[in-house]
């Protein structure tokens, strides 16, 4: 089906789609990014903090945020204000305690609702529509929902983190949908706590640690009480380069190695060593989907005004609030445990104050992240053999690493070894998550003899025989 048939969002610009290939919904995207990258700067500087009220600054973000929702999503954007409109209503009427629980249920409800009609009339398409809003607006309102909740809980009952992030004044109708439509996270995020959302807007998150407002007396006296701002033409040129070099592996080398060519009949006559190389190769690139995508959402964001973090031990500004990957680690990580801490870490810390500070589960954790995703089975495969081979990594590194700390050497080669089996891992392991379709996946796993599957099954037994490592025995007082 033709992106034109069902997409709902502004066809404005549709000749310039034509005359470029590229599809209506990305150049509606990427218009509206760069729309809120150049509002950005107006925005930090005219509207700042030092300068407007906190009402002003609210004002601009949902009317901002709502019309590039609404020139790039078109009518579809009703769902986010159903979404959001419904859980508001549920937290003014329930009592924290049922309340959070109840917006958890709806919301997960409404995403996973939409993601099904997707199903039907998108099967497997990869066209930008609503869904993706809704999922951080999902992960907006479920973890605002537990911040009210933890703000009329014991304080001794909750974790730091839980008691760092609890609300204990429910926001306003203008906070609330200033939140949840701001121009510069609507798109794509990354997805950000109301916490810290609140503080970048009254600027706030540039005040001392040791600074009170106990003592303000007047609108006046708390803009005085504001220092200026930190200069963020660092972190916006690193971004901005990052994005631009990601932007070009995407637009250029991506279709080089599409990921969906290992699903074709033409995979089949490769030899294993070749299926494999292409395996690796299709989808790295396929992350500089992902690089691009973030890394552009950063920029704008932190353009805003969003995402100063403090400053480092050398005073230099931090603007890494809502970093959602660092390519680095993501790409030379040695363990799957780095590498998914260091992707979508956003979401990550999303699940572990929603679920894993709660339950202590991490099947949990992958569950939720599974159903957040959507319901096709490839995320089911990949998130399943992806807890299985984390549990292996951990036996691991529990018990065989410490046999290689003895030496530099040995411990530059477990380290060797450990980062090529991530290697091989992620890309065995992910390709269900791109490709999406059961059938799809066991073909190719068939034709790849199911070899990292069968030696999982054989380390993991072998394992069962190592001893774990004597630990040090305690010095004598």
């Amino acid at each position: 089906m033709e992106t034109s048939e069902f997409y709902e969002g502004s066809k404005l610009l549709l000749p310039y789609s034509q005359s470029t290939g590229i599809s209506i919904d990305k150049v509606n995207f990427l218009v509206c990014q760069f729309v809120a990258l150049m509002i950005g700067f107006p925005y930090r500087v005219i509207l700042s903090p030092l300068r407007v009220s906190p009402t002003t600054r609210h004002l601009a973000q949902v009317l901002t945020g709502v019309l590039l929702a609404c020139f790039c999503f078109g009518w579809q954007v009703r769902h986010l204000f159903a979404q959001t409109t419904i859980c508001l209503a549920i937290m003014r009427f329930v009592k924290p305690g049922l309340m959070e629980k109840v917006v958890f249920i709806f919301a997960m409800g409404y995403l996973s609702m939409t993601h099904i009609y997707r199903m039907i009339y998108d099967y497997g398409g990869y066209t930008l529509d609503v869904t993706g809003p809704l999922m951080i607006s999902t992960q907006r309102l479920t973890s605002l929902a537990y911040n009210v909740a933890d703000g009329h809980a014991d304080p001794s009952a909750l974790s730091n983190n839980m008691r760092r992030l609890a609300v204990r004044r429910p926001p306003s109708l203008l906070e609330f949908f200033s939140y949840n439509f701001c121009f510069h996270n609507i798109m794509c995020g990354p997805f950000c706590f109301y916490k810290d959302y609140i503080s970048f807007i009254e600027g706030t998150n540039h005040l001392p640690q040791t600074s009170s407002q106990s003592n303000v007396n007047s609108s006046e006296d708390y803009q005085r009480l504001l220092p200026n701002p930190p200069d963020p033409t660092s972190a916006l040129l690193s971004k901005f380069f990052c994005a631009l070099v990601c932007g070009v592996m995407y637009f250029v080398a991506v279709p080089l190695y599409p990921v969906t060519a290992i699903a074709e009949p033409e995979f089949a006559g490769h030899s294993f060593w070749y299926k494999m190389f292409l395996l690796i190769v299709a989808t790295t690139l396929h992350r500089q989907v992902y690089y691009f995508a973030w890394t552009l959402s950063e920029l704008v964001n932190i353009n805003a005004g969003l995402g100063f973090n403090g400053y480092d031990s050398h005073g230099r500004p931090l603007w890494n609030l809502i970093d959602n990957m660092d390519i680095y680690l993501v790409e030379t990580a040695s363990s799957l445990k780095v590498l998914l801490d260091n992707w979508n870490k956003m979401t990550t810390k999303w699940l572990r104050y929603i679920v894993y500070e709660r339950c202590h589960s991490t099947y949990a954790v992958f569950v939720l992240s599974a159903i957040w995703h959507g319901f096709y089975v490839g995320y089911y495969i990949t998130f399943l053999f992806g807890g299985c081979f984390i549990f292996i990594a951990r036996t691991v590194r529990r018990k065989i690493r410490p046999r290689f700390q003895g030496s530099a050497n040995k411990a530059r080669f477990y380290d060797l070894l450990t980062f090529l089996a991530t290697r091989v891992a992620i890309a065995y392991l992910i390709f269900p998550f791109i490709i999406l379709e059961f059938w799809k996946t066991v073909e190719v796993y068939i034709q790849l003899y199911f070899w990292f599957h069968i030696a999982g099954v054989l380390v993991a037994l072998g394992l069962l025989a190592v001893p774990k490592p004597q630990t040090e025995r305690p010095k004598e007082q």
